[in-house]
């Protein structure tokens, strides 16, 4: 019995001794395993960061957004031209269902997505279009909101033209809708108001233009975060800079660079103070003063997605080219760039609960 005992005690230890080594890695999150997922043509590339293991997952057509459930273990990929939604198992990176919002009166192009916290809603942000006789007739945008488990559209919300990306609110009451402007939409309520204006701000204070569809969010500390681009007319002066929308504090901010490189998109720290952004040019970029601390050459090239490890020391860099690179976030040095069977659109860093 005693000899029973001590063994019991032992393997506790051992357990417990795996659990701390294994579990509570620095930098990641317990419990988690990073892995980037970049949407390709025919095919969305799994790649372990750890390991540079790449699995192709066959889809259909090019891959455009990609959005993922809470615990990183649903994986959502707008494929097939943005006219359908391809599901992918993050714990076996295999496809397990696809569907589209078209119907027999209307063919429907996604430009946006979100699935609520619980996993249950799939929000998609719609262009339509149905044919009359002989010609096609152009429907308004809508946001549609899907039950997952019945494949039924449960809600029609009507956005301005221009709306792209969803983005839901850390405590999942609200939804962030990019349009020409930023709006927030309240799920209670089924309200949408204007949240800040952007494109139609006074031109004294700039007219913005951001880039839609490389709007970090889910991997950025739940801080949204977009390129944007401001022009004054008055002066003709353009500025470079980044829009942040903090997803749990409701706050948004826009900062103006003292230079420009061309940023397509970009990733920030947790503590809010550097963004990484890039395009020919990597950059990054001090937010309090708005000045860029080092700005390298990307070295494979062109490239429209920027993002960062969960630990901020390595700055993944894809789209464009078939390829991803790694470098040092410290030095923007690159360390590895893994060639890849297709050209590219964006990389995301998904958290995979395991």
């Amino acid at each position: 019995m005693k000899w029973s005992k001590l063994r019991t005690a032992a393997l506790t230890v051992i357990v417990l001794c795996f659990l701390v080594t294994t579990v509570a890695q620095p930098g990641k999150a317990q419990g988690t395993k990073e892995m980037l997922y970049i949407g390709g043509y025919d095919v969305v590339f799994a790649v372990d960061p750890e390991t540079k293991k790449v699995t192709e997952i066959p889809i259909k057509g090019p891959s455009r957004d990609t959005v993922w459930t809470k615990d990183g273990r649903t994986i959502f990929i707008n494929s097939g031209g943005r006219k359908e939604v391809t599901v992918i198992d993050a714990t076996t990176n295999k496809v397990t269902d696809t569907f589209t919002f078209s119907t027999k009166e209307y063919k429907a192009s996604i430009y946006g997505m979100a699935v609520d916290p619980k996993g249950e809603k799939f929000y998609a942000t719609l262009m339509r279009s149905k044919l009359e006789g002989t010609e096609f007739k152009t429907l308004n945008p809508v946001i549609q909101v899907m039950d997952l488990k019945t494949k039924k559209v449960v809600k029609e919300i009507d956005v301005p033209w221009g709306t792209h990306t969803l983005q839901f609110f850390a405590d999942g009451k609200s939804l962030l809708v990019w349009s020409k402007d930023v709006y927030v939409y309240d799920i209670e309520k089924d309200e949408l108001k204007l949240h800040t204006l952007v494109t139609n701000a006074d031109p004294k204070d700039g007219l913005g233009g951001y880039l839609y569809f490389w709007v970090r969010g889910e991997d950025n500390h739940n801080v949204a975060l977009a390129t944007n681009y401001k022009f004054y007319p008055e002066t003709n002066k353009v500025t470079e800079g980044v829009i942040l929308f903090d997803l749990e504090k409701g706050e948004y901010k826009e900062v103006e660079f003292d230079d420009m490189i061309g940023a397509f998109s970009g990733a920030s720290t947790k503590d809010g103070k550097t963004a990484y952004v890039g395009q020919n040019y990597i950059g990054k970029v001090n937010l309090e003063t708005g000045k860029y601390e080092k700005v390298v050459p990307n070295v494979p090239g062109t490239s429209y997605g920027f993002n960062l490890s969960g630990d901020e020391k390595t700055l993944y860099v894809s789209g464009a080219g078939p390829d991803v690179s790694f470098y040092d976030a410290k030095t923007l040095e690159l360390k590895e760039t893994i060639e890849l069977s297709t050209d590219t659109m964006d990389v995301r860093v998904v958290q995979i609960q395991q």
